[in-house]
Protein backbone atom coordinates (compact mmCIF):
# COMPACT_ATOMS: atom_id res chain seq x y z
CA UNK A 1 0.00 0.00 0.00
CA UNK A 2 1.32 3.69 -0.77
CA UNK A 3 -0.23 6.65 0.04
CA UNK A 4 -0.25 7.88 -3.87
CA UNK A 5 -3.45 9.32 -5.11
CA UNK A 6 -3.58 7.90 -8.51
CA UNK A 7 -6.29 10.30 -10.09
CA UNK A 8 -3.99 13.16 -9.60
CA UNK A 9 -1.72 11.54 -11.90
CA UNK A 10 -2.68 13.29 -14.97
CA UNK A 11 -2.93 16.48 -13.56
CA UNK A 12 -0.23 16.68 -12.03
CA UNK A 13 1.64 15.48 -15.01
CA UNK A 14 0.04 18.64 -16.66
CA UNK A 15 0.75 20.89 -14.68
CA UNK A 16 5.32 19.73 -14.52
CA UNK A 17 4.51 19.93 -17.91
CA UNK A 18 3.50 23.71 -18.19
CA UNK A 19 5.88 25.07 -15.40
CA UNK A 20 9.03 23.01 -17.37
CA UNK A 21 7.65 23.97 -20.80
CA UNK A 22 7.98 20.73 -21.75
CA UNK A 23 5.14 18.93 -23.63
CA UNK A 24 4.59 14.88 -22.64
CA UNK A 25 4.68 12.72 -25.41
CA UNK A 26 1.87 11.61 -26.73
CA UNK A 27 2.60 7.87 -26.53
CA UNK A 28 4.06 8.17 -22.39
CA UNK A 29 2.05 5.72 -20.66
CA UNK A 30 -0.60 6.77 -18.51
CA UNK A 31 -0.46 10.59 -18.86
CA UNK A 32 0.21 10.79 -22.26
CA UNK A 33 -2.37 12.43 -25.02
CA UNK A 34 -2.38 8.93 -26.67
CA UNK A 35 -2.43 6.34 -23.89
CA UNK A 36 -6.81 5.79 -23.57
CA UNK A 37 -7.33 6.84 -27.47
CA UNK A 38 -8.11 4.18 -29.83
CA UNK A 39 -9.05 4.37 -33.28
CA UNK A 40 -8.53 1.37 -35.62
CA UNK A 41 -10.67 -2.04 -36.71
CA UNK A 42 -11.21 -4.48 -34.22
CA UNK A 43 -9.77 -2.37 -31.63
CA UNK A 44 -12.02 0.23 -31.70
CA UNK A 45 -14.55 -1.92 -31.71
CA UNK A 46 -13.79 -4.11 -28.62
CA UNK A 47 -13.12 -0.83 -26.51
CA UNK A 48 -16.95 0.00 -25.45
CA UNK A 49 -17.82 -3.43 -25.72
CA UNK A 50 -15.54 -4.82 -22.46
CA UNK A 51 -13.12 -1.67 -21.56
CA UNK A 52 -11.36 -3.51 -18.87
CA UNK A 53 -11.06 -6.89 -19.89
CA UNK A 54 -9.69 -5.92 -23.64
CA UNK A 55 -7.10 -3.35 -24.08
CA UNK A 56 -7.29 -0.92 -20.43
CA UNK A 57 -5.18 -2.33 -17.86
CA UNK A 58 -6.12 0.77 -16.40
CA UNK A 59 -9.12 2.58 -16.00
CA UNK A 60 -8.57 6.68 -17.15
CA UNK A 61 -11.00 7.65 -14.29
CA UNK A 62 -8.37 6.29 -11.77
CA UNK A 63 -5.27 8.21 -13.02
CA UNK A 64 -7.61 11.48 -13.52
CA UNK A 65 -8.54 11.17 -17.30
CA UNK A 66 -12.33 11.88 -17.67
CA UNK A 67 -12.61 8.83 -20.68
CA UNK A 68 -11.23 6.78 -23.35
CA UNK A 69 -11.23 8.60 -26.71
Amino acid sequence: MTDINSKLLFGTSRLVSNLMSMPVQANKAIVGRNAFAHSSGIHQDGVPKKTGENYEIIDPIEVGIRESS
